[in-house]
């Protein structure tokens, strides 16, 4: 069985849980027609092993500096 210190727990206001990013483990440039977008897959807390998710950089670096 899994304990959980329900006190470790963040909780946004509206009562939903917020995974937080572990690390970025790649990344990469998606072209759309003439831009170029900047890109990075995140593992997140929590998710299951191998596991991860495309995210735009400039949001990602904007929310979560210390992962640059």
């Amino acid at each position: 069985s899994v304990t959980v210190d329900l006190e470790s727990i963040e909780l946004e206001p509206n009562m939903t849980f917020q995974p937080q990013p572990v690390q970025i483990v790649e990344r990469d440039v998606r072209n759309l027609r003439n831009m170029s977008i900047p890109v990075v897959k995140v593992i997140w807390e929590g998710s299951p092993e191998g596991e991860a998710t495309w995210e735009l950089e400039s949001e990602m670096l904007k929310h979560y500096p210390h992962l640059s």
